[in-house]
């Protein structure tokens, strides 16, 4: 093996710092999606269920609304002038105090209308918070490893999402268990927030033990530093941007349609307890584990381009489809729902195990914190308000219609990805060829 190609002990430890600290971020967001249907009456009662549970969704997306404007300016202040650690450092300190806040609120039957006001201010802090973090998470890995392991490290990334999937709905199977019926509504809810804590772990080991990334510090060392990255990115790569953008929403309307409704899907057309949606859950996210790592090692061999369009082809021609089905069972049929929702969650993001990837390849470093964050935190934030659409129609249409709605939906979805697959080019390569001109140039 070349020397370049060696995946050495910072190697590693970047890989880890980018893995970890996307597993504990999304912990919170799988953590709200998870007890939506159980606590959309405390923050947002209304006689009509489902929309109780869109306001509770509604309450989720102002967080993401908000983490285009961290990215940008953790991107452009922190991560691409101070360095990705610090993004990834101060934006976790924000992540764990507005976790544990969340989950020390008071209710609306204790407060009245102060309840829904002061979540809604929270989730908009933290929305800051997790943007930020991504300037500096989802860059310090991808960009940092040799080209040969460069697809695989980005699927880790995304991957992510199915290990905090598993942590939380493990959590949340044991909350169930810890506080049963009525008590859940008091203090489980509260006690799965407070497992945010667990991100002090991340943050210390960030601090002290992974290194700044190399291609970073190059880049300062060269006083290549972009005064203004943001102004760079609309100027010079406005169509790299609108492309990425497309992949971006829809590789995130993907995700929130199927891994961020599911717990939903299965309480109200399948009739499960919170037990057994756990217990689906801890098993899906399984499969939500192994999809990316998959899909981030076909790209390497492939190309990023192919890997989506074969993910798109999937997500119209099998993930819709399986909602159907999964449509037409109920509670007694738990074998099969089971094997029906590990499908879903290990197939629908194959093709998305490439995006954390890809978005790295068409920035430069000088401006790839800030590229990367704004462009998957926008795109994620208009993927996102997906579940809380659904839901109004799910209201306005009845819960018969709710499978043929996710069908629909993911229709849409995968023709958006068909779009920005087409137009974008191949980017594998492009990190390596722009380490090997700033090589030459120091030379």
């Amino acid at each position: 093996m070349k020397k370049e190609e060696k995946f050495t002990s910072n190697h590693f430890k970047w890989t880890l710092a980018t893995f970890f600290t996307w597993t504990f971020d999304l912990y919170d967001l799988f953590t709200i999606l998870l007890v939506a249907p159980y606590i959309s009456s405390l923050f947002f009662p209304s006689s009509i269920t489902f929309l109780s549970i869109a306001a509770t969704y509604a309450g989720f997306a102002t967080s993401l609304i908000m983490r285009p404007v961290g990215a940008t300016v953790f991107g452009s202040r922190v991560s691409d002038k101070v360095g990705r650690k610090r993004a990834i450092f101060y934006g976790l300190i924000g992540l764990v105090i507005t976790s544990t806040l969340q989950g020390a609120l008071p209710t609306y039957q204790v407060v009245g209308v102060i309840a829904p006001i002061l979540l809604l201010a929270v989730r908009l802090i933290q929305g800051v918070f997790i943007g930020g973090i991504t300037a500096g998470s989802h860059v310090i890995g991808p960009e940092s490893v040799p080209e040969r392991y460069r697809g695989i490290v980005g699927g880790l990334g995304f991957s992510a999402a199915g290990v905090a999937y598993l942590i939380a709905a493990g959590w949340f199977f044991l909350t169930t268990i810890l506080y049963p019926g009525s008590s859940y509504l008091v203090w489980g809810w509260r006690v799965m927030f407070f497992g945010g804590l667990l991100s002090l772990a991340v943050l210390g080991f960030v601090n002290y033990l992974v290194p700044e990334s190399e291609v970073w510090t190059k880049i300062k060392k060269r006083g290549s530093v972009v005064k203004s990255p943001l102004k760079e990115i609309f100027s010079k790569y406005r169509y790299q941007l609108g492309v990425a953008l497309l992949l971006s929403i829809g590789w995130g309307a993907s995700f929130y349609v199927t891994d961020g409704i599911l717990p939903t899907f299965l309480s109200s057309v399948n009739k499960l307890a919170k037990t057994e949606i756990a217990i689906v859950m801890i098993i899906g996210s399984i499969g939500m584990s192994i999809g990316p790592l998959i899909g981030g090692e076909i790209s390497q061999i492939i190309g990023r381009k192919i890997t989506s369009l074969i993910g798109a082809i999937i997500v119209l021609a099998v993930v819709g489809p399986l909602f159907l089905s999964l449509g037409s069972l109920k509670s007694g049929d738990l074998n099969q729902i089971i094997l029906h929702s590990f499908a879903i969650l290990f197939l629908v993001d194959i093709g998305g195990g490439m995006l954390m990837t890809y978005l790295n390849e068409i920035y430069p470093a000088s401006v790839r914190g800030t590229g990367v964050g704004f462009t998957w935190n926008t795109g994620f934030a208009i993927g996102g308000t997906i579940p809380t659409i659904i839901s109004l129609a799910v209201a306005s249409a009845g819960l018969s219609a709710f499978p043929s709605i996710m069908f629909y939906t993911l229709i849409v979805v995968s023709v958006i990805i068909l779009v920005g697959t087409v137009l974008t080019k191949e980017t594998k390569g492009t990190i390596s060829k722009e380490e090997y001109e700033i090589q030459k140039e120091t030379l």
